[in-house]
């Protein structure tokens, strides 16, 4: 009974969590600013990660887990609440979003990883690997469906009633966590003095990914592969709405094939992670997605978009898969959960800045361009990525 509680409160958080990101990002499109400003947004999103990640993941080494998500996810349901009741003073004043942008960021430095961290205090430690896969799979799935999630519900209802809906989801997600059991396990009493500076929790991460080539060469590949989620998810619905011409249902009907790509691509993960050689499927899978990223804009066709979107998810889901699940089992337990912040900061903060940058040169060069260098880019980086990172390759 304690796992399914943990996986209903997951699956409501993240699900809401990604409906919130798609949704304030086409929100933002609506609304006549300076060019490029929905990327400002989506950058505000995920600008606190790089901020706190180190103190939030050191909070999560040393405080009840559980709380700390509840309490932190707080400020998920707050910028929904916000956004929610307060939608024309934001039509109004659109600058306004960039501060609650900030304060959603605030909440997920430390529920995406926090959740994941949990799962050592609600699952057997046997199955670790087994369940940070399924966690993960439920996280990409949310993220893929929820452009059509969201187009259905807009077809008839306003932002106003979105942002309510999905403020009330992280409301059952965060009392379903409160419900949770979880092992005791001793936590030290610190004073505001015992607690390490930024620099000494920069030196006890770099110090173990300094002595792990592996999990380095995977933080890497976390940078490199989730640039390409910035354009995806800031560019690419533009492309088909303005492009393509299509409403808001047929919008997220192109995007949602991303995904059962995802879904798919999670599903092979746990078919295959019991597997000797995680890094050479990795950076295999990376040249691939690469491949596929080419695909999205050059047919202008919707069925196009959609077949390699699905491709591209495939290949995204076993990458986001198997990124976590090898450091979960490298890390040590005094220090997983700052593995795990900086790897969220790797995951979440990248796409936040590729996607500003997307969306500057998309408004001055078309998506046509944008999507075709940044393609070709990614595309060296995977090749000259699986030719320099040996350890990860034999691991």
């Amino acid at each position: 009974m304690n796992q399914i509680i943990f996986y209903l409160a997951f699956a409501f958080g993240t699900f809401a969590s990604s409906c919130f990101l798609y949704s304030i990002v086409i929100f933002t499109q609506t609304l006549t600013v300076v060019k490029g400003y929905s990327g400002l947004v989506f950058f505000f999103l995920f600008l606190p990660f790089p901020i706190f990640f180190l103190y939030t993941g050191y909070l999560l080494d040393h405080y009840s887990k559980k709380w700390v998500v509840v309490s932190f996810q707080f400020f998920l349901f707050l910028s929904a609440l916000l956004l929610g009741s307060a939608t024309w003073i934001f039509e109004s004043y659109p600058y306004l979003l960039l501060p609650l942008a900030f304060l959603n960021g605030i909440g997920m430095t430390t529920v995406l990883p926090g959740r994941m961290a949990l799962l050592r205090e609600v699952m057997e430690s046997h199955r670790l690997v087994f369940h940070t896969i399924a966690g993960n799979l439920l996280l990409i799935v949310s993220f893929g469906m929820s452009p059509l999630a969201v187009g259905y519900y807009r077809e008839s209802e306003s932002y106003t009633k979105l942002f309510l809906v999905l403020a009330a989801f992280h409301a059952v997600s965060m009392f379903a966590f409160t419900l949770l059991k979880t092992k005791r396990t001793e936590k030290p009493n610190l004073s505001p003095s015992d607690i390490p500076s930024l620099t000494n929790h920069l030196k006890l991460v770099l110090g173990f990914l300094k002595a792990d080539p592996v999990s380095k060469q995977v933080m890497w590949i976390a940078v490199f592969s989730m640039l390409a989620l910035g354009p995806i998810q800031v560019v690419l619905p533009k492309y088909v709405k303005l492009e393509l011409g299509l409403g808001e249902l047929a919008r997220g009907s192109v995007l949602v094939f991303l995904g059962p790509g995802l879904f798919l691509g999670g599903i092979l993960t746990i078919f295959f992670h019991h597997l000797e050689r995680k890094g050479f499927v990795l950076l295999l899978v990376f040249a691939l997605s690469s491949v596929f990223f080419l695909g999205f804009v050059p047919f202008y066709e919707a069925k196009a978009t959609s077949l390699f979107l699905f491709c591209f998810g495939v290949t995204g889901g076993i990458l986001s898969s198997l990124m976590p699940a090898i450091l979960q089992k490298r890390a040590e337990d005094g220090l997983r959960g700052r593995i795990l912040s900086l790897y969220t900061v790797c995951f979440q903060f990248t796409p936040a800045v590729s996607g500003f940058f997307a969306s500057v040169v998309s408004d001055h060069l078309g998506s046509f361009w944008t999507f075709s260098g940044l393609g070709l880019c990614f595309l060296v980086i995977s090749f000259f990525s699986f030719l320099r990172y040996t350890e990860l390759r034999q691991s």
